[in-house]
């Protein structure tokens, strides 16, 4: 076979080849693309169901904070105020916003008032709701383990989910100890499905979790998608619900119709039916255009090789193309290109190392600059003396570098580092009377002055730049054993940059120079700081952020 048929037969097995490739290729990717989107869009709408029921939950927790934390309520479970459930509780108000029941307990743990606000169409017995939440043995003890922030849950009445709120009653300080207890309920009804799949455009229904599937709790998946295969037109996902214990409580189902992409595949196939029609073509055209290009100008070269070797013409010399097309230039050019290649080469390496050196340098100065401008705004706007304010850039680099240990990635290691700088912007807030008070504050004092983590929330929100860095301002004053402030948070629910930082701060007040002031021994400080494990820090961190110190 010739070199001209050969080249042929090749080219179009390699076209029809690469045809076949991309459209099994492209095919699938179609297939798996749509697959995938609808499985996202599945879970994303689930997602959405399960959010907006937690907001219920949210919402109902703060309605149930609103009553509790009255005077009016506090009066009445003190016998102060027996007109209270004809005068205060308007039915048809807590009706609109879906108060299912309101049930007061006095501090004896016996319930003084049932309250029915159910909707007409839809009644819930308060009695039965109460049943429901004291009828499961993990809401043993609820009312005695309460704190004042409350509790607030998800309980199953027969097959029907309940949410409920409990809150201490206290006075609108929230002072003093509690007059009694407020359980809020409210009932996942089909007219509250029906309000949430409206507003996200997406049905779905409630599924209790079986007694098989409470047993297998720890082989069950959050989320489950099941697809009947390409055949049929819809996929059926569901999402898992907890209650406050973390046990699950009932899934929400939801149906979603697939992507039809039939029409974009008959497209795709006659895409490539006439892509191969053009390759059939091509590969007709190749074969003329090398035929009258290169197969007799090779073939001629051919044979005065041959010749040469046969010694028939004088050796070495061959003929050069009379037409000077590329062919015959390329021979005369190739030295001078392949030397002109190299020189250029050589001269790219050597400029882009110069323009990586300088970009190089340039992004650490920038950096530098960046880093040295935050510091000194940090240190200009914060309250207190030079030292004080000077000592927190160290604070900052060694909470960046803790958070590096811990695994936090890049981004959320630099928020961590403006955050620790803006740790106490808020003290701007707190009157100056109060913030350089020497004495022990007043409770109104002190109250005013736990202001400030909430203070400097809102300056670091005002700042695009320093609204990712809240946590640390607005949650470095709590403690681990949920005695802190602004809110009382306990645990792991207390931010991780917050929690590094509480102890990275703790070290800093330790070792930097105060006027008058012995310098402590590293061993000292070790020590001062394992004594707040477990109450102020985070006993895992302080021990790790111990070890750090020991590698430095």
């Amino acid at each position: 076979m010739t070199l001209r048929r050969k080249n042929t037969v090749v080219f179009g097995t390699m076209l029809i080849i690469l045809l076949l490739l991309l459209d099994l290729t492209f095919t699938n990717f179609l297939r798996r693309s749509a697959e995938q989107a609808d499985r996202e869009r599945i879970s994303l709408n689930l997602s959405r169901a399960v959010v907006s029921i937690n907001g219920e939950a949210k919402t109902l927790a703060a309605i149930a904070g609103n009553w509790a934390y009255s005077d009016a309520t506090w009066r009445y479970m003190q016998g102060r105020y027996p007109e209270y459930p004809e005068t205060v509780l308007n039915r048809d108000v807590l009706t609109d916003i879906g108060i299912s029941s309101m049930i007061f307990i006095g501090d004896d743990y016996k319930v003084r008032l049932f309250k029915d606000f159910s909707a007409a169409d839809e009644p819930s017995d308060p009695e039965s709701e109460f049943k429901a939440i004291f009828d499961d043995p993990r809401n043993i003890g609820i009312l005695s383990e309460i704190r004042i922030g409350g509790i607030s849950g998800i309980v199953m009445k027969g097959n029907a989910p309940v949410l409920f709120s409990v809150k201490p009653i206290l006075n609108s300080d929230k002072e003093g100890p509690a007059a009694g207890y407020l359980i809020v309920t409210r009932a996942v009804t089909s007219k509250l499905i029906q309000d949430i799949s409206r507003n996200l455009h997406f049905s779905f229904a409630i599924e209790p979790v079986t007694a098989e599937e409470k047993e297998s709790v720890g082989s069950l998946q959050n989320l489950v998608i099941r697809d009947e295969g390409r055949k049929s037109g819809y996929i059926i996902g569901r999402m898992l619900v907890k209650d406050h214990k973390g046990e699950p409580s009932f899934w929400v189902v939801g149906i979603s119709q697939k992507e039809d992409i039939s029409a974009a595949e008959r497209k795709l196939q006659r895409m490539f039916l006439l892509f191969a029609a053009i390759a059939v073509l091509l590969c007709l055209l190749t074969d003329l255009l090398f035929n009258r290009s290169f197969s007799l100008r090779l073939l001629r070269l051919q044979k005065e090789i041959e010749a040469i070797r046969d010694e028939t013409v004088p050796r070495g010399f061959v003929t050069v193309d009379s037409r000077n097309d590329e062919i015959t230039s390329l021979q005369r050019v190739l030295n001078d290109v392949i030397a002109y290649h190299d020189f250029k080469q050589e001269s790219k390496s050597k400029f882009d190392s110069i323009s990586l050196m300088v970009y190089e340098r340039f992004a650490e100065a920038g950096n530098r600059l960046c880093y040295k401008t935050l510091e000194d705004i940090a240190t200009s706007f914060s309250p207190g003396d030079e030292k004080f304010r000077s000592s927190l850039p160290r604070a900052a680099r060694m909470t960046e570098k803790f958070c590096r240990r811990m695994g936090i990635d890049d981004e959320e290691c630099l928020y961590a580092y403006m955050g620790a700088l803006f740790s106490r912007i808020g003290l701007l807030g707190v009157p100056f009377a109060i913030r350089s008070k020497t004495a022990p504050l007043s409770p109104q004092e002190q109250r005013e002055y736990r202001k400030y983590p909430i203070i400097s929330k809102d300056y670091l929100e005002s700042v695009e730049l320093l609204s990712p860095a809240t946590p640390i301002p607005y949650r470095w004053n709590e403690n681990w054993d949920g005695s802190g402030f602004p809110h009382g948070l306990e645990g792991s629910a207390i931010p991780l940059s917050a929690r590094i930082y509480a102890i990275v701060n703790e070290w800093n007040e330790l070792t930097r120079s105060w006027p008058g002031r012995k310098m402590l021994s590293q061993e000292e400080v070790e020590s001062r700081i394992r004594a707040q494990a477990g109450t102020r820090f985070d006993p895992h961190l302080v021990e790790e952020f111990i070890r750090m110190l020991h590698e430095a």
